[in-house]
């Protein structure tokens, strides 16, 4: 039996650590094989999303991870909360890498950079789409909250940026592989949608 996919705005709870009071709040943005088809696909940078949930998770009334793609057991091991409503600007998917070395590309949502890299340096497996179970989601928040060292999320050096971080792939310092497709210094999300005509800013079929 197909198991029900979660509502935006379905929340839950989840601990940090053993220590009393240490939570997280885990809301559901979409279900990109429900929400973010067009003409009942996928585009080719969601695919590897399909069978995953976008959230995004806050501590203590503040948004840590705007975007983070999870397995449905973050959820289902949550303890559940009142919904809160998703606006549009909340559709924030983080970046991955995709393909090999030598046809790399940066995903960030539906946007893609290629990645010039010759087919010398390789892509570390933990850069690349792979939906985060709820362990591996603890350790993004924390290390997001500034309580691990580098573990892989990637801090924006300018904090004028839309999206202040991103998803964490093991990578000290992520924002190199942003430097590296050329993706324009203090490009905000609602703008790489708009100059490639993606996302929220896909022509209308």
């Amino acid at each position: 039996m197909r198991r029900i996919d979660p509502l935006p705005g379905t929340r839950v709870r989840i601990t940090l650590t053993d220590r009393p009071g240490d939570i997280a709040v885990v809301r559901v943005i979409a279900v990109p094989r429900r929400d973010m088809t067009r003409g009942g696909l996928l585009s080719v940078p969601l695919q590897p999303f399909d069978e995953s949930i976008l959230v995004d998770v806050s501590v203590g009334g503040t948004p840590l991870l705007p975007g983070a793609w999870v397995q449905q057991e973050v959820l289902e091991r949550g303890t559940p909360l009142a919904p809160v409503p998703v606006s549009a600007a909340d559709l924030r998917p983080p970046a991955v890498i995709s393909g090999a070395a030598e046809h790399a590309s940066l995903h960030w949502g539906e946007t893609v950079w290629p990645l010039d890299l010759g087919g010398v340096v390789a892509i570390p497996a933990a850069s690349r789409a792979d939906p985060h179970p709820l362990s591996r989601l603890r350790r993004l928040t924390l290390v997001a909250a500034g309580r691990r060292e580098e573990i892989g999320l990637t801090l924006w050096r300018d904090p004028a940026f839309e999206v202040p971080w991103q998803d964490v792939r093991l990578l000290p310092r992520a924002a190199s592989w942003f430097e590296l497709a050329q993706v324009p210094p203090g490009m905000r999300y609602a703008d790489a949608e708009h100059a490639q005509g993606v996302g929220r800013a896909r022509p209308r079929a």
